[in-house]
């Protein structure tokens, strides 16, 4: 019960290994195909789709951990998936069992801040 919500998929663990790894790659989504281009751009540029790309969450509390964020150009930098990194495992930000791996309580995990590893043109979030 306890892992239930760890990234299980390999594929996904291993797409989440290599951009934590790369960090000056990003993966662009192909919209309407379920495949990606990698790229290493110095920015992303603005309104150019989703990308998945390394970085570093700042929880609440100070804590920093390891990171791979679906971001949103389209809507300004917006986050569309969170996905952390816990003692060697990956996990979504969102799932229960991130949290009790954390072992912190819920007003020092939340709301957290986070860096991109490759700048956005726009960040609404962080100017």
């Amino acid at each position: 019960m306890g892992h239930r919500s760890m990234i299980t998929d390999t594929e996904l663990r291993q797409d989440l290994q290599f951009l934590s790894g790369q960090k000056s790659w990003v993966y662009k989504e192909v919209a309407g195909q379920d495949k990606a281009e990698v790229l290493t751009p110095s920015v992303i540029a603005k309104e150019s789709g989703v990308y998945w790309v390394a970085g570093e969450t700042t929880l609440h509390g100070g804590r920093k951990l390891e990171s791979v964020f679906r971001v949103d150009t389209n809507a300004g930098g917006s986050l569309v998936s969170v996905f952390w990194k816990i003692a060697d495992q990956w996990y979504r930000h969102d799932e229960p069992d991130a949290l009790e791996k954390l072992d912190l309580p819920k007003d020092e995990v939340f709301p957290f801040d986070w860096s991109l590893a490759v700048p956005l043109e726009e960040d609404i979030f962080h100017s």
